[in-house]
């Protein structure tokens, strides 16, 4: 255990001395450390069981593939690819450019085609569709496609 000056100093990660008591987690000062430490572990595990399931439900909805040659002015098509016969499709697709920053809207790139432009060339290109389930609203990405050439 580190000197109690190092506590009070704030040096324990995600820990605080307060009143005298080691208090790990806010409004759980009646637990000892090891019993907040537990507790912690329990909804960390509860929130990743729960992102599972939700990426399994994201997966069982379907994928979304782009079929075309990722070259300036040829047309590229979202096909979407449902799980399931009859599972949900598609409200809206967008269409998305690899940027410096990261993955950027392409503004007024809306539908299930899109045509490389100028600007797309040595960049990668990718579709997001939203389908819309019981559970609210589900974002699906194709995988990346180019760079795009000349």
């Amino acid at each position: 255990m580190p000197a109690p000056w190092l506590l009070a100093q704030g040096l324990l990660m995600g820990c605080q001395l307060i009143g005298g008591q080691l208090e790990c987690v806010p409004g759980m000062d009646h637990l000892k450390p090891q019993q907040q430490i537990k507790v912690l572990k329990q909804q960390i595990d509860a929130s990743s069981q729960r992102a599972s399931e939700l990426q399994a439900a994201i997966q069982t909805l379907g994928e979304l593939e782009l079929a075309g040659e990722a070259i300036a002015g040829e047309l590229i098509e979202a096909r979407w690819l449902a799980a399931h016969p009859g599972g949900p499709q598609p409200t809206l697709i967008h269409w998305y450019r690899q940027g410096e920053s990261g993955w950027l809207l392409i503004p007024g790139a809306v539908g299930s085609s899109y045509t490389a432009q100028p600007s797309d060339v040595g960049l990668e290109l990718m579709a997001v569709a939203i389908v819309i389930t019981p559970e609210g609203h589900r974002r699906v990405a194709s995988a990346p496609l180019g760079p795009v050439g000349p």
